[in-house]
């Protein structure tokens, strides 16, 4: 019993069935999924990445771009699924209306398609759908419209996607075996491509029509096999050939000899679909997977057979008989091909598959995959930390104390150092170094201790004082012989620091004449001069002498030795204001000092 299908029936108008389709909830949010994991991915440059900003900013960039462009292909994949079923669905709903509420889901639904427009328009004549006692089938003439059908078929069942592809296969059609196998394996990908499009592999219902002269008083049942897991296509000749052999044996002798060829041509055709056709279908290829034949028939109709078909050739191969064919090759146009209803029963009906689960569990994956590649950075970074830091306290601790300014630019990175753990410390360890993996707070104590630890070296003496008496005798500017040892001293000092430059200053007490005084002082000045000098080879240029006389008493002169305390000579080291000038900056502490006007 088939139903005809009128459209004027549909309750449904093509706008509200577009737009259910599109906004059905049971349609995986490809959207979605692509804007949350968008979302993590700038998160996790935002809070967790060990890459620069301008690499940040350059990735996120690429990431809003990729998701913009994966909107605007899945809504235009919407639009074109849309654009090429709505019409079956309109037809459909047409047909179903009058129809129990729960027939989308109780009645197979299958998708038919052939190796030729001929065999699908055959079985359906101007109709898109027949809907029979066992199925609801749907025609599909187009394979790169077939993943289209399945997915829209889906969405308008609620989650639900077709039970099987029926694939009608004219043997009469067939003449070219390499136009045969091309029109296989593109529907094969077409099969496979739906298959994807509903989320799982669709069940194939092979369907083998071979035109018979003469046929019998009664008709042709289908012979074949139908299951929930694929057949066993070696052992589909010999299974088939024992019921065509029943088949026979059971006919009333009127028309057993009408059986015997019936049998013998669609045993002939089930051993060629087996050698020709099931092979370009099961074969595995890198790029499709094959598909699972889970029921097979073959059925003869009314009809003359082709004289060049491939079933001619492979019957002649086999047997040596050529039956009687159509002079002209071409098959009757008003053939009418059964759907292979029988075949159907056999495959079991499809679960609902809810995209939204899915979504869910992808969504999760990828919340789950960026926690790891948070942990991941996280991790990393905080080694890094950990070494950098140690590394900055090895090289301090490294330097000798007589290299100072390396010391206390080393000693500089670990205050650094010491400055960013303290800001950890006080609770704000950011989120990249967070997650559990931070490890940096026991060097923190570390940190401050060698900090504390550090010693400036002492300042090297600048000044020596030499006591008068013990260079002159009483009123004299002349060295006395034994004032050698007392100026080694300062000799040393000068020799350690020949870059700078030498102020000899004379004092005296406040007996005598100040004017006297301030000779005398002036004198054995030059005298201490001459003398280091001579014994330092420096120039005498980098000397300088000064008498202050009584002018600059160190101690009271009313008491003797107050008096032998202001009697004295002192040797300063200063630096060279020349060589300051020449790059711009005067000595510092030094401004105004004497030592800066030697000539």
């Amino acid at each position: 019993m088939a139903y005809r299908v009128d459209c004027a029936h549909s309750g449904l108008t093509g706008h509200s069935v577009i737009h259910s389709v599109i906004h059905s909830p049971t349609g995986y949010p490809y959207r979605s999924i692509c804007v949350w994991i968008a979302a993590l991915v700038i998160v996790w440059l935002v809070l967790c990445s060990p890459w620069s900003l301008g690499w940040n900013v350059f990735v996120s960039v690429l990431v809003l771009l990729g998701v913009a462009a994966a909107i605007v292909v899945a809504t235009r994949r919407g639009i074109a699924r849309v654009g090429a079923t709505h019409h079956v669905l309109l037809k459909i709903d047409g047909a179903l209306s009058g129809l129990p509420a729960d027939i989308k889901r109780n009645t197979p639904l299958v998708l038919v398609v052939g190796t030729s427009s001929t065999v699908v328009a055959s079985a359906f004549g101007n109709q898109a759908i027949r809907v029979t006692e066992t199925a609801i089938w749907v025609r599909v003439t187009d394979p790169s419209r077939l993943a289209h059908f399945a997915d829209s078929l889906k969405r308008w069942r609620g989650g639900q996607g077709p039970d099987a592809v029926a694939y009608l296969i004219d043997a009469d059609a067939a003449n070219d075996q390499a136009t045969l196998t091309g029109s296989l394996r593109r529907w094969r990908s077409a099969i496979d491509e739906a298959g994807r499009a509903v989320g799982y592999p669709m069940p194939v219902c092979v369907a083998v029509y071979a035109n018979e002269l003469h046929p019998t008083a009664d008709d042709c049942p289908w012979f074949g096999t139908s299951g929930t897991s694929s057949v066993e296509t070696m052992a589909l000749p010999e299974l088939i050939s024992a019921r065509l052999t029943q088949y026979a044996g059971m006919a009333i002798p009127e028309v057993r000899e009408a059986r015997a060829r019936r049998a013998a041509r669609l045993d002939i055709a089930t051993s060629w679909a087996v050698a020709a056709v099931l092979p370009a279908l099961s074969d595995n290829q890198r790029s499709t997977r094959a598909v699972q034949v889970h029921s097979f028939g073959v059925i003869a109709v009314e009809g003359q057979p082709a004289s060049d078909s491939l079933l001619a050739r492979y019957g002649f191969e086999r047997t040596g008989l050529a039956l009687p064919t159509n002079k002209s090759g071409i098959a009757d146009s008003n053939i009418r091909y059964p759907l292979p209803d029988p075949l159907i029963r056999g495959i079991a009906l499809q679960q609902a598959h809810r995209a939204l689960p899915r979504a869910l569990a992808h969504g999760f994956i990828a919340l789950v995959a960026l926690f790891c590649a948070a942990a991941a950075a996280s991790a990393w970074q905080n080694r890094n930390l950990v070494e950098r830091v140690n590394n900055d306290m090895s090289r301090y601790r490294a330097i000798p104390a007589s290299m100072d300014a390396a010391r206390v630019d080393a000693l500089n990175a670990v205050k650094r150092d010491r400055d960013q753990l303290s800001r950890y410390a006080s609770g704000s360890v950011p989120p990249r170094l967070g997650l559990g993996f931070y490890r940096a707070a026991p060097l923190l104590p570390l940190a401050n201790t060698l900090i504390a630890s550090y010693q400036p070296p002492e300042p090297p003496a600048s000044m020596i004082e030499l006591n008068s008496l013990s260079l002159f005798n009483s009123g004299s500017a002349v060295l006395n012989p034994g004032s050698n040892r007392v100026l080694v001293g300062a000799l040393e000092l000068i020799k350690e620091h020949a870059s700078k430059r030498v102020l000899i200053a004379g004092h005296t007490d406040s007996i005598g004449d100040p004017r006297s005084n301030q000779s005398l002082s002036e004198a054995r000045a030059g005298s201490v001069r001459d003398w280091l000098a001579d014994a330092s080879g420096i120039s005498p240029t980098r000397f300088a002498i000064q008498g202050y006389g009584d002018t600059r008493p160190k101690a009271s002169n009313e008491t003797e030795a107050g008096r032998a305390a202001n009697r004295r000579v002192e040797i300063t080291l200063v630096p060279d204001c020349r060589d300051d000038r020449k790059n711009g900056t005067p000595p510092e502490g030094h401004e105004g000092n004497v030592a800066c006007s030697f000539n």
